[in-house]
């Protein structure tokens, strides 16, 4: 038992120390010669009005999956739950990444890195990108479920362009914005891309969806409106 209580506050120490670590900044400004060739072709400083646009459309991508509200009313305790394990999981791996690879941003290679962001120990949180993972797990999973509900639906191929256009110009917006490097997002989206596939996937091995004959959808510039025949 004291080994094993020794060994628990060597590793809770070892991540102490790590995140306390990640959070101390001690240069003003790094070199770009230390970025791979990669990932140097696409360098910017920050940009706080990018960052936030950023943030708008990935909330904008968790949004989309509002379409799903056109399947049966009686599946949707299902799809939102799903989806809330989709987010999680997606949530956690950026997270946990985060915490095991300390990877200064972009911005910190430049004059006029935001101080409130190096004061809050973000500046180091580059890979990988939190907004692409989020976007393209909420982008696979609408499209996934979608394709299930409604296979022949001619508003197929706009919902999963329209889900992809979103995660793409969130991450495109975090490049843009100096807050992550190509590899960045390029990762952020695969780990994404494969939870919004995974989850409803491994779930529909045992469940499948309600018949949805009786569901007609109707697109407009204002929105989408769901009929049920009865």
């Amino acid at each position: 038992m004291k080994n094993r209580s020794l060994f628990t506050k060597k590793i809770a120490g070892t991540f102490l120390f790590l995140s306390l670590a990640a959070g101390t900044f001690s240069q003003t400004k790094y070199s770009s010669a230390e970025v791979n060739s990669f990932d140097r072709l696409i360098m910017n400083p920050y940009s706080k009005t990018l960052d936030y646009l950023g943030t708008g459309f990935e909330a904008a991508t968790l949004l989309a999956s509002a379409v799903l509200f056109a399947a049966p009313r009686q599946d949707y305790w299902k799809i939102g739950v799903e989806y809330a394990e989709t987010i999680a999981f997606a949530y956690g791996a950026k997270e946990l990444a985060k915490l095991c690879v300390s990877r200064p941003r972009p911005y910190m290679y430049f004059d006029g890195a935001p101080k409130s962001k190096i004061d809050d120990g973000d500046w180091d949180d580059s890979f990988f990108s939190g907004h692409a993972t989020l976007s393209f797990a909420s982008a696979g999973f609408t499209t996934f479920m979608f394709c299930q509900y409604f296979p022949e639906s001619p508003w197929k191929i706009p919902v999963i362009s329209a889900s992809y256009l979103l995660a793409t110009t969130t991450s495109v917006l975090r490049l843009a914005s100096g807050n992550h490097f190509m590899t960045d997002v390029l990762c952020g989206a695969l780990v994404g891309s494969a939870i919004g596939y995974l989850v409803p996937f491994v779930n529909s091995l045992w469940w499948k969806p309600s018949q949805t004959d009786k569901v007609q959808i109707s697109f407009s510039p204002l929105g989408f409106s769901v009929n049920f025949k009865f």
